[in-house]
């Protein structure tokens, strides 16, 4: 049994859970993590603990500290590997933590990218003046345009001349044209125009050789 037991004094090791609190007194003492796991051991199984020699060999699997369960609000840092034949460690560990606080406090003091400037001696283009606005139509009601080209076109003759005298439908011709010359956009239909003419503006009317006129009025 005893040789079975010296055939077996080595090293090995193995993934190791420690509770975050515990690995964080430690390393503020700097424990070796594996001395005092293999003296705990040892002492609990009553086998007599030798000096430990501190060989590593490549390939063989490292302890692995798991931390506690991180929030899921960020993404969990990856596990510390860590070679349980290493005494500085502790220190390591202590190091990699402060250096990854480091870079993420930079991070968010970083300052905002600027937007890039044009290169020295590039010709400055001058603003792009903007376009004519659309010609669009004179805005106003049907009676604004009788009203107006009564009072602008028309002349009231007190007595009746053959000057005097002009034909409905020639009058209403004159009167879409002039609708249009100032850009209306609705111009009243011949029965409207006759009719504003007769009631609101009171001209007199009467068929001359066949021809419904208008009496007493000239265009100017």
């Amino acid at each position: 049994m005893g040789a079975e037991k010296s055939a077996e004094t080595g090293w090995r090791q193995v993934p190791v859970l420690i509770r975050s609190d515990i690995m964080a007194a430690a390393e503020r003492e700097h424990l070796d993590i594996s001395e005092e796991c293999t003296r705990a051991l040892a002492k609990r199984l009553g086998i007599d603990l030798r000096p430990p020699r501190r060989i590593h060999t490549p390939g063989e699997p490292q302890v692995i500290v798991a931390p506690d369960a991180v929030p899921a609000v960020h993404a969990p840092a990856p596990p510390a590997v860590i070679n349980a034949e290493d005494p500085t460690v502790p220190g390591k560990v202590l190091r990699e933590k402060k250096e990854r606080k480091a870079h993420a406090a930079a991070k968010l003091q970083a300052p905002p990218e600027e937007p890039a400037l044009s290169p020295p001696g590039a010709p400055v283009l001058p603003p792009v003046a903007p376009g004519p606005a659309p010609k669009t139509g004179r805005k106003g009601k049907k009676e604004d345009a009788i009203k107006r080209f009564v009072s602008t076109r028309i002349v009231r003759e007190t007595e009746e001349s053959p000057d005097a005298i002009i034909a409905k439908d020639e009058l209403y011709q004159l009167f879409e044209r002039w609708c249009r010359d100032h850009d209306y956009a609705a111009i009243p239909d011949r029965r409207v125009f006759f009719v504003a003419l007769k009631n609101k503006y009171a001209l007199a009317e009467r068929s001359v050789a066949g021809v419904p006129s208008w009496i007493s009025i000239r265009i100017k």
